[in-house]
Parts: structure tokens; C-alpha cells; sequence
């Protein structure tokens, strides 16, 4: 697993750049039209299958087998046959498989032109066009130490949490709060993506 950070563009780069300007103030070239954002999205000529649903090795499912987003994206510089990474909301990419050490901004600028971050996504390759599948989730920060895998249950006043599979005397407040916005009755499971960002799934008993 490896993070990955797409260059941002401040916004006085972005103005002397509209401007013809180089970030010295100096009269530029101008810079060329926008491409269509549509083009590297467009389906391609032959028949494509979307990627595979999400892998089910990860212990915290989706909900559905279905993607919220599927594009297509030509790339010629990366690597491999499967990629699958996840989007942050901060724009960090978090990469959970990949050959090699391509740039994932174009697929995943092409999966935001559809929807936004957090969301998981895997990429498929043929030839040099990418099918990349994404599918919304839910993150939260969580501070604990230990463990990958936390579940979090709520029933007729009891509390339980569950470490990795183990009962845990741990406390973790963000995710009661989130689970309380279900209901008096519920379950928390979070699998943690990177550090202490965790993706979460709540459900009410």
C-alpha cells in the first residue's frame, strides 16, 4: 500500500497560467484550449467489460456489487493489468495495488468528473485503455493505535467493540457518533484505509 499526492495548482499559478503569463509575470505562451473532458471518458470502439466488483479479500464490503461510476481513460505509462486505489477527500491517493509507480491522476480526475471523493476504485487494463469501476464510501478519522478491522455494536443499551475480530475494551467516540446518528440500535464496521483515516459503514438494527 502507498500514498500517492496529485500536484496542486495554487490559484496565483492557475490566474498567471489563464493569463498567458509565466510564474514570473512574464508574457507567455497562451495556453492551449481545454480539452473536452468527455474525450478520455468515452467508451471505446470495441466491447469492454467494467472492472471486476470490489475485491472481496478487503473485510468491509461496499454494500453492492454495482459502481457508482465506471470510465474509460488511454494511458500509456502505467503498469500492469489491475490497479485498485482509494480517493481521499483531501485529494491524497491511497494505492492499494499497482506495478510499478505510474501517476493515477488520470484516472482518477476522470472518475471525479462523475463523482467525488472518498471513494474506492479498481482499474482494469486493455491495451492502452484503462476501465476503472469506483464506488462511493465513507471515511472517518479514528485514533487507535492497533488493528485494522474494528466493529462496533449497539443493542438494547450494551456496547461492544470488536478488534480485528477480538473483543476490546478500546474506546472509540467517533465511531459512536456516528452509529448514534443511526439510531439507539446499531452496527460500525470501520477497515482502516491509511494511518488513522478509516472507511466506515453504519447500519441501524
Amino acid at each position: 500500500m502507498g500514498l500517492f499526492r496529485r500536484k496542486q495548482e495554487t490559484l496565483n499559478e492557475r490566474l498567471l497560467r489563464e493569463a498567458g503569463l509565466d510564474p514570473a509575470g512574464e508574457p507567455g505562451e497562451a495556453p492551449d484550449p481545454d480539452p473536452d473532458p468527455s474525450a478520455e471518458s468515452e467508451d471505446p470502439p470495441f466491447d469492454f467489460d467494467p472492472p471486476p466488483p470490489v475485491p472481496t479479500r478487503r473485510h468491509l464490503r461496499t454494500g453492492t456489487d454495482e459502481w457508482d461510476a465506471v470510465v474509460t481513460v488511454r494511458s500509456t505509462t502505467l503498469q500492469g493489468n489491475q490497479i485498485e486505489f482509494t480517493a481521499l477527500p483531501d485529494g491524497d491517493i491511497i494505492v492499494d495495488a499497482e506495478k510499478g509507480d505510474g501517476d493515477l491522476a488520470p484516472l482518477a480526475d476522470a472518475v471525479e468528473q462523475k463523482i467525488d471523493p472518498p471513494y474506492k476504485a479498481s482499474a482494469t487494463r486493455h491495451e492502452e485503455l484503462w476501465a476503472v469501476g469506483a464506488k462511493r464510501i465513507q471515511v472517518a478519522k479514528v485514533e487507535l493505535a492497533a488493528g485494522d478491522a474494528i466493529e462496533l455494536t449497539a443493542n438494547g443499551g450494551a456496547r461492544e467493540v470488536r478488534v480485528n475480530g477480538e473483543l476490546s475494551d478500546a474506546e472509540v467516540p467517533e465511531l459512536v457518533q456516528l452509529g448514534e446518528q443511526a439510531g439507539a440500535d446499531y452496527c460500525v464496521e470501520a477497515e482502516r484505509i491509511d494511518g488513522d483515516v478509516w472507511e466506515v459503514r453504519v447500519s441501524p438494527l
